[in-house]
């Protein structure tokens, strides 16, 4: 069991906080986002 460290709620089962408006799902975004353009990045330059 897990607790977010931002608001204190459990977190769900994905690790994601069960408040939409909570800075922890605003970073696991972010992140999620900054790999996926890493991923792209690295597949573009496998090309050349």
């Amino acid at each position: 069991m897990e607790f977010c460290e931002y608001c204190g709620n459990l977190l769900n089962e994905d690790g994601r906080c069960p408040w939409d408006g909570c800075p922890h799902n605003a970073i696991l975004d972010a992140m999620a986002e900054a790999k996926a353009a890493d991923e792209k990045k690295d597949k573009s330059e496998d090309k050349t």
